[in-house]
């Protein structure tokens, strides 16, 4: 079984079907927070929904082998990350990640995201990780400014959340800008 240790009693764990009943538990107790920004919040509302889910992060994982993982911190599940699939021909792919309101603050999305990140450009070779987030979210943004995503720019009604159109900040990440700042890092 996959885990990777953040430290801290943080861990990542791949997300399997057994998960579907703690995933189902953890958004349904955190839908209002998570659903001002994610609209799959909002519509996983049964069991069968959280299976839906995790089966789509175990066909990429199948197709791409980029994993959908949860974030476990002191045995509860508190967030996760996900890829989109894999564009082949300029090898990039694009990152998403969710945490709940009482596990952020504490750079925790931040060492996650980095993790996967270096198992996206250095297990897999992958050259580009994008990354979009509703431009009001601020904590969003400020992992991929932490991380060193480079902002490009915004665009406007691009997704829905909900009823509403929404304004999406777009980052990415380049295979090069990783390594020196790794490299950077030490």
């Amino acid at each position: 079984m996959f885990r990777y240790d953040l430290g801290d009693g943080a861990e990542l764990r791949i997300l399997q079907r057994y998960h579907a009943p703690e995933l189902l538990a953890y958004v349904s107790a955190n839908r209002t927070y998570l659903g001002r920004w994610l609209g799959w919040a909002e519509d996983m509302r049964t069991l069968d929904d959280a299976e839906t889910f995790i089966a789509r992060g175990l066909t990429r994982l199948a197709e791409d082998d980029l994993p959908w993982v949860g974030i476990w911190q002191d045995g509860h599940l508190v967030g996760g990350l996900l890829f989109f699939p894999v564009v082949r021909q300029v090898k990039s792919t694009e990152i998403g990640y969710w945490l709940s309101e009482a596990a952020t603050g504490k750079g925790l999305m931040t060492r996650a995201a980095r993790a996967m990140l270096g198992y996206a450009f250095e297990k897999l070779g992958l050259n580009k990780v994008g990354l979009q987030a509703e431009v009001e979210n601020t904590p969003s943004r400020a992992v991929a400014d932490r991380l060193g995503f480079t902002f490009e720019g915004v665009h406007r009604d691009a997704w829905t959340n909900g009823a509403r159109l929404i304004d999406l900040a777009e980052y990415s990440l380049l295979a090069r800008e990783w390594q020196a700042r790794r490299a950077e890092e030490g």
